[in-house]
């Protein structure tokens, strides 16, 4: 009998969310979905096509091309007596590259950094609340600092600022714990360290003290990865940081700032990176178990009033000076953001991002310091 009844409801379960699926269209927004008296599901679908120029890529064949993506966003909660236990996943679906890609001695290197993958696994935990705490376990985003701009993309590197870009990772596999009262919130994670699965014996922790109130928050953040495993290609990536934001109104005021340790623990020759590298060249050696360390900050402004919405974001990046011109020059970016609703869940944006001009190699001459998407997006 007890059998019976959990298929029984297994089955209510499928068809109250095809019947869900099956009406989702037609509805102003994804409201959560009953499931049972004590499960519900929240669904969110973003379907995007769009055009891409990025000239910082010149020479690689690959700088303006059309595509489509999608993002499917779903969360399941079962409440009990003691608390609610959650669980969290959110797919990328990617339109990769053609395989027919540019190739010579030196654009080899970088052949990783445009394999895309059609299926991409951007977050997975479960996580259990209890009042003012709760605890996940898997793939969730970072607790590091703040942010409060959109990506127009899967691809969250692209027209995001420089230390969110290419310092802090947006997502990390790990145990998070996080506690939170009316003023105070308290994040502590331990953590593989980088995007994925870890294929290094070290492990990182990331820590972080916050104040809030109605309109306002600020935190200090500190990760630490000291890279102890004894894999020779391992690299540090560990930060130090403030964040800050403010509402007034239509406007959203928000500001990062980051003291950064970065680059190979140990003697590693660069030409042979086989996994995707900075354009920046930050995949580098100082010396032993010695970081290259540098600082960043940016600010960022928004208006967000009925179907309109305008963002600008500017940030600076000072490397260390190590002696490599391709490395040592200060960095400066601007992005601008636009959006509009033409109608309920369908949007058009614009992203463009522009840098200083910076050191290039000889082959690379083509390359500009400017990128830009335009795309619709259509949400569920």
């Amino acid at each position: 009998m007890e059998r019976s009844r959990v298929r029984k409801q297994a089955l209510r379960g499928v068809f109250m969310l095809f019947f869900a699926l099956t009406r989702a269209p037609f509805l102003p927004g994804m409201d959560p979905i009953t499931l049972s008296p004590q499960t519900s599901m929240k669904l969110d679908l973003d379907f995007r096509a769009y055009g891409l120029n990025d000239q910082r890529i010149y020479w690689s064949g690959l700088e303006f091309s059309f595509g489509v993506e999608a993002n499917v966003d779903v969360s399941i909660t079962r409440r009990y007596r003691r608390g609610s236990l959650t669980v969290e996943a959110e797919l990328f679906l990617n339109q990769p590259f053609g395989k027919n890609i540019l190739q010579d001695e030196f654009r080899r290197d970088y052949q990783a950094n445009f394999q895309v993958e059609p299926l991409h696994l951007s977050r997975l935990n479960l996580r259990f609340a209890s009042g003012q705490f709760s605890v996940a376990i898997g793939k969730g985003v970072t607790p590091f600092g703040r942010f409060h701009f959109s990506s127009p993309s899967n691809d969250l590197d692209f027209a995001a600022p420089f230390i969110r870009s290419e310092a802090i990772l947006w997502r990390e596999t790990g145990i998070f714990l996080h506690w939170a009262n009316r003023f105070l919130e308290v994040d502590v994670a331990a953590v593989n360290g980088g995007d994925e699965r870890d294929t290094n014996s070290g492990k990182a922790g990331i820590f972080r003290v916050g104040l809030h109130g109605k309109a306002w928050a600020v935190g200090a953040s500190h990760k630490i990865h000291d890279v102890t495993g004894s894999e020779w290609q391992k690299q540090y990536n560990g930060h130090t940081g403030l964040d800050f934001n403010w509402q007034a109104g239509c406007f959203r005021f928000s500001a990062e700032w980051i003291w950064d340790r970065y680059g190979f623990h140990r003697p590693f020759d660069s030409n042979e990176i086989f996994w995707p590298r900075s354009l920046y060249y930050r995949d580098i050696f100082l010396a032993e178990k010695t970081p290259v360390k540098g600082r960043g900050w940016y600010g960022d402004i928004r208006y967000r009033k009925g179907s309109l919405s305008i963002a600008l974001n500017y940030g600076e990046y000072y490397p260390q000076k190590i002696g490599n011109p391709l490395h040592d020059l200060l960095i400066r970016r601007i992005i601008l953001r636009l959006a509009v609703l033409p109608a309920p869940q369908l949007r058009f944006y614009f992203t463009g991002l522009l840098e200083n001009d910076r050191e290039r190699e000889p082959w690379s001459e083509g390359a500009k310091p400017f990128a830009f998407l335009a795309g619709m997006e259509f949400s569920l």
